[in-house]
């Protein structure tokens, strides 16, 4: 009976052995994205690329794709749920939400507003009294150069009317190079280095200098948040695990880039070494006082208040909005 019960088991333990194991669970899928970015590929937004490139939004099971549109369209879209996320100003969104378009800043990108206004050196504009009488060349009435002008103006009480203000597109630093204008407005972070790059020197008057207007950030929609607040949480902190990456070494970001904008790629070594220039100045508008004592992407409420007070003062807000609910630091924990 005893040899029976050994032959038995020695039958059930050789066919255990040869049954195939439980197959692994399939991995979940990725949850596609779309982030809304604003204008076109370049290497600003080298955070986003290396955060991708190392695998850090695989690693919260995201699967990324980079829509370029003008910011307004971004912020639509973004309030509409095409895209998830996008890229706004503080100021696009006190504006969308008194249209009732209820948007989000979840991370601050740039920790001061990158406006500024640039000339020749010759010209000795270094104030914004210097501005006076002088033609000034912006894109339009419209976006972030116009809204920095505005800001500067109400913070120095200097009336738009005591400048001569050209629309120029976006060709401020042609119209400046060839005299078509005798200030320009642009980024901190990029025209200026262009024309200081081409061997003219330039003095810049920066509006954050004047007035603490809230800058760009990463803005969802309030309906987001309140069904996929994990997915918010996910997408913020892989972007600024690139974000801290590119601070550490810009010169490996920057080797990124260059798989992600294709013209870039292509340049000489001439144009590379500006475009490099360009973002090392980046890098240092994300760091600031309140990110060494709060980590990147915070956001500042003193800011944002500052902000509804110029845009209500300068009526470009018509009614009051809730600053509030405007922005989060909820996510950046």
């Amino acid at each position: 009976m005893f040899r029976r019960f050994l032959a038995v088991m020695t039958v059930v333990m050789v066919l255990s052995a040869c049954a195939p194991a439980p197959a692994a669970p399939a991995p979940a899928a990725a949850i596609k994205l779309t982030l809304a970015m604003s204008y076109v590929p370049n290497v600003q937004f080298a955070h986003f690329y290396t955060a991708v490139a190392k695998g850090y939004y695989a690693a919260e099971g995201l699967e990324i794709t980079f829509d370029y549109k003008f910011e307004t369209e971004s912020v639509q879209r973004v309030a509409q749920g095409s895209a998830q996320f996008g890229l706004a100003s503080g100021d696009s969104v006190l504006l969308a939400r008194a249209q009732g378009l209820p948007l989000v800043t979840v991370a601050t990108n740039s920790q001061r507003f990158p406006i500024v206004f640039f000339s020749k050196a010759a010209q000795n504009i270094t104030t914004p009294e210097d501005l006076k009488g002088k033609s000034i060349g912006i894109p339009g009435r419209f976006g972030a150069s116009y809204i920095g002008l505005q800001a500067l103006l109400y913070a120095t009480k200097i009336q738009e009317s005591e400048l001569n203000i050209q629309e120029v597109g976006f060709a401020q630093v042609a119209a400046l190079s060839e005299d078509k204008v005798q200030v320009a407005s642009g980024y901190g972070n990029n025209e200026p280095i262009r024309l200081a790059a081409a061997g003219v020197p330039v003095n810049s008057i920066r509006v954050s200098d004047f007035y603490p207007l809230v800058s760009d950030g990463i803005v969802t929609a309030e309906k987001l948040i309140a069904e996929q607040p994990e997915l918010a949480r996910a997408f913020v902190r892989a972007t600024l695990r690139g974000m801290q990456d590119v601070i550490a070494d810009p010169a490996a970001a920057f080797t990124t880039t260059l798989e992600f904008v294709p013209e870039l790629k292509t340049a000489d070594a001439a144009t590379q070494a500006v475009e490099q220039q360009v973002l090392r100045a980046t890098v240092d508008y994300w760091q600031s006082n309140l990110t060494n004592a709060n980590g990147l992407g915070f956001t500042d409420a003193a800011s944002w208040q500052a902000t509804h007070v110029f845009l209500r003062d300068s009526g470009l807000l018509t009614s009051d909005v809730d600053v509030s609910k405007a922005f989060t630091n909820e996510f950046l924990k």
